[in-house]
């Protein structure tokens, strides 16, 4: 159970800061224009994750698909609310916006405390040699540059207005979906099938081999839901704090 290896912290820490550097210039040129001038950015990182996630199925499908590559995981959700935020205008545009930003969020808080769970020292290591390595980790380092632009652009506050009711809608429905298709194909979506966390899994293996795999999987899959539903919620509630705080930090 390694939270962070050696080839996270000399990748993506100095990722974060050129993303920052980048995301400072980008400010002091377009702090003071348009909502959709300062959007440009944003907008362009969107297509650049939609010509990723194409050219993964498209090879996935080359070389007989794999499962796993159904969007059917947690950072998934980014291949349909980014490009969504960047793009759609109309009714619900604010909500989709602010469950863009607790999924980013939510993203932001894991690879922070444990981003070996979320790509690994090998995704890492075969970036340049393997696609889907390089799209595992491409995908959710652009994702945190989308999410610093957001902030650092002002692209949305959420201001007074609460989405108490959306975020649970929309994460309830997630993890219900993903739970499902889990069981049904039999493939890991958001580790609904089995843990990929070490400890854990052990855990749940003595579970079963107590109760039956039936049961034991049961209470692990409920389990599991509430912690999606309840961390959507977290991230929605940080996410509400970072806002005000970039508020006050760069009103100017």
């Amino acid at each position: 159970m390694e939270l962070w290896t050696f080839e996270h912290f000399i990748t993506f820490v100095p990722s974060v800061i050129v993303m920052i550097i980048i995301t400072i210039v980008l400010r002091i040129f377009l702090k003071n224009k348009s909502y959709e001038v300062r959007m440009i950015p944003f907008k362009i990182l969107a297509v650049f994750i939609l010509i990723s996630e194409v050219i993964k199925q498209v090879l996935s499908f080359i070389n007989g698909y794999n499962l796993y590559h159904i969007p059917l995981h947690v950072c998934s959700l980014f291949l349909f609310l980014i490009p969504t935020m960047a793009f759609y205008r109309g009714k619900g545009e604010q909500t989709i916006r602010t469950l863009t930003c607790m999924v980013c969020m939510s993203l932001a808080l894991f690879m922070a405390i444990y981003p070996n769970l979320i790509y690994s020292a090998d995704n890492i290591k075969n970036f340049f040699g393997n696609y889907f390595d390089f799209h595992t980790v491409f995908l959710h380092n652009i994702v945190i540059f989308e999410f610093i632009l957001i902030i650092c652009l002002n692209l949305h506050s959420i201001n007074d207005r609460k989405y108490d009711k959306e975020v649970l809608f929309f994460a309830s429905s997630y993890a219900v979906i993903a739970a499902v298709m889990a069981q049904i194909l039999k493939t890991n979506f958001s580790n609904f099938y089995e843990c990929n966390i070490g400890p854990a899994n052990e855990l749940l293996n003595n579970v079963k081999e107590s109760i039956g795999y039936a049961a034991g999987q049961i209470i692990y899959v409920v389990i599991l839901l509430i912690l999606h539903v309840a961390f959507f919620y977290a991230s929605y509630k940080m996410y509400i704090l970072i806002d005000k705080l970039s508020h006050k930090l760069l009103k100017n």
